[in-house]
């Protein structure tokens, strides 16, 4: 049942990316996408990876009631983004309980603020909505408040899954299979920025780039890439 349940949950997400996805990135440039290969190749690892994760995670069997917060920016400096993201969610939400719901409950969501890395606003929030035993948590749009609550989230048994998140560090993160994300990381954004470039012709770049890790991080693996 447990086994199931993370199975299903993993679809669940799969849709509420579709209703995230007409929303403004979380983060630069989209880049260009997967052939459908792979794609598929990476919904079958997904699955797979939450088929191990359900043997392990919290939850017991639950209550019948497929339970998500968000973690999303209310406030701090991606505070633009969040309305999008949370229309996504609940976009997605209502879809799924039109047609029926999961196991004929409806889904649930619990918003939350994400704040950003200046403040403690996405561990209050993650704390709360654990306490509330939601099945998965969508967030959060920046990389640096993800890594600041990943472990939590992840060691409580619980999904994570980023809209947005781009940082190299999730690539191979420890994360009990229970991390996901839809946004390229910023190596695989920086090679596909740089081909584009170099088909153009152009020789000379200069990069404007915002002084912060997602920035300064996106320039340099562009830079690598077109060298």
């Amino acid at each position: 049942m447990q086994r199931q349940r993370y199975l299903l949950l993993a679809g669940i997400l799969a849709l509420l990316a579709a209703g995230c996805g007409g929303g403004g990135g979380g983060t630069a440039s989209e880049a260009a996408s997967a052939p459908a290969e792979s794609e598929a190749a990476s919904e079958t690892e997904m699955a797979s990876e939450t088929e191990e994760a359900g043997g392990s995670g919290g939850g017991g069997e639950g209550d019948g009631t497929l339970t998500l917060g968000t973690l999303l920016p209310e406030t701090g400096s991606l505070a633009f983004l969040g309305p999008p993201e949370f229309a996504g969610v609940d976009l997605a939400a209502q879809d799924i309980n039109d047609a029926g719901g999961v196991l004929g409950e409806d889904v649930e969501v619990i918003d939350g603020d994400s704040g950003d890395t200046t403040t403690d606003i996405a561990n209050q929030t993650v704390d709360r909505l654990l306490s509330q035993d939601v099945d998965a948590i969508i967030g959060a749009a920046s990389s640096g408040v993800s890594l600041t609550v990943i472990d939590k989230i992840t060691g409580a048994g619980v999904v994570q899954f980023s809209p947005a998140n781009t940082a190299p560090d999730f690539t191979d993160y420890d994360d009990n299979g229970l991390y996901f994300r839809t946004a390229p990381s910023d190596v695989l954004q920086g090679q596909v920025l740089a081909e584009v470039i170099a088909e153009e012709g152009i020789g000379t770049i200069g990069i404007l780039a915002l002084q912060d890790p997602y920035g300064e991080g996106l320039a340099n693996f562009i830079t690598e890439s077109f060298e």
